[in-house]
């Protein structure tokens, strides 16, 4: 089988969704031939064989801008899938985000190729003030998004709490097309030692913003310290805030506590990150899919504390899996974090379950078994 996956974000850029678009890329492409369209980079080859996909990138270099850089973008990226289509005859053409779903829709009609589509959260479930987006925008982007899931043959949700907030902010209209997926994670990548004893440090990967919840972290961080003074906090990641960040770190006195280890491409490195710590926090203000900082914790047998936002997140570390605070919630967070550094018992039984998890219901494997039986069937 030919696929074609379609992302406007590709490795060597590192976050969430470009993590999810590679890990679908690569395993899929063990198994079926994988081309991907995404958008140039400047320095990097417009076409090459990465890791058994067959990378394709446009002329246009630039992610993000205004109205008419997008509406560019779309033109530009929509003549590159034509192109591919017209030469490659794909089986099915499998875009991530609304963006890309637009670019691939004239091929779905012209060539009859069928379109699936995952989407990775919307602004709509963040709260207001930390919106990234002008209010017309959103909108906007909200009336492009229903317009290209209605088009779609199916629609990826990676969880039932994914599936039920696309159903309240797209239309029901949507909910026939739509197939659980849960997100996979390289379980035999991710793996670290046992804990052997506790050492008291905690992780955090992500963006640097309010986003991800890092005030919070650092606050409740900041109380459990003066408990546990030998206890440390390993930060993974940047963002246009990281000197506020910092500022607030000395301020609080634990520049020899809090480490900031900048943006982390290596996966052998990020392993032993994770092998190093205890605990892995991700106190995200804002809901979604699920994030691949907790599916690689929870693979790496760490006990995961996160958010009881709207989407992903509550089922998976549901059910003893992980620990799940209120959004904000300082005095809860720095509760869990010592309780799990003072009991030995508790945080064994979290990081057994965690791992456990995975290997039953959320490893990569399992992702693409499920995607394959999808193309199959819409490919007939």
């Amino acid at each position: 089988m030919k696929v074609l996956i379609v992302s406007s974000s590709f490795f060597p850029k590192i976050d969430g969704s470009t993590r999810c678009v590679y890990d679908h890329a690569r395993k899929l492409a063990e198994r079926d031939t994988v081309y991907l369209a995404t958008r140039g980079i400047p320095g990097t080859p417009k076409e090459q064989l990465f890791e058994g996909i067959h990378v394709k990138r446009s002329s246009v270099s630039f992610r993000s801008g205004s109205l008419l850089d997008k509406a560019w973008l779309v033109l530009d990226q929509m003549l590159q899938i034509l192109g591919l289509q017209n030469k490659y005859r794909f089986d099915v053409i499998h875009v991530h985000g609304y963006i890309s779903g637009l670019a691939a829709l004239p091929s779905r009609y012209l060539f009859r190729v069928p379109l699936v589509i995952t989407t990775h959260g919307t602004e709509l479930l963040w709260p207001r003030n930390l919106w990234w987006k002008g209010e017309t925008e959103v909108k906007l982007g909200l009336l492009f998004e229903r317009f290209v899931l209605r088009r779609s043959d199916a629609i990826i949700a990676q969880s039932v709490g994914v599936k039920e907030y696309m159903l309240k902010i797209y239309g029901r209209a949507i909910e026939r097309k739509i197939v659980i997926v849960h997100t996979g994670v390289d379980h035999r990548k991710f793996i670290a030692p046992l804990l052997t004893s506790p050492s008291k440090n905690v992780l955090f990967v992500g963006a640097l913003t309010e986003v991800k919840g890092l005030t919070c972290l650092l606050e409740a961080f900041e109380t459990v310290h003066r408990r546990v003074p030998d206890s440390k906090l390993a930060l993974v990641g940047t963002g246009p805030n990281a000197g506020y960040y910092k500022e607030l770190v000395s301020k609080m006195r634990l520049n020899g506590s809090v480490e900031f280890c900048g943006p982390v491409r290596d996966d052998e490195r990020l392993v032993r990150l994770y092998g190093e710590s205890d605990i892995v926090v991700l106190p995200s203000n804002v809901g979604g899919p699920i994030s691949c900082s907790i599916m690689e914790g929870l693979s790496c047998g760490r006990a995961v504390i996160s958010t009881n936002v709207p989407g992903g997140i509550p089922d998976v570390l549901g059910g003893g899996v992980g620990l799940l605070m209120k959004p904000e919630d300082r005095s809860q967070l720095a509760s869990y974090l010592m309780r799990l550094m003072t009991d030995a018992q508790f945080l064994d039984g979290l990081s057994v379950n965690a791992r456990k998890a995975v290997e039953e219901r959320y490893t990569l494997d399992t992702m693409v078994d499920k995607l394959s039986a999808l193309y199959m069937r819409l490919a007939g």
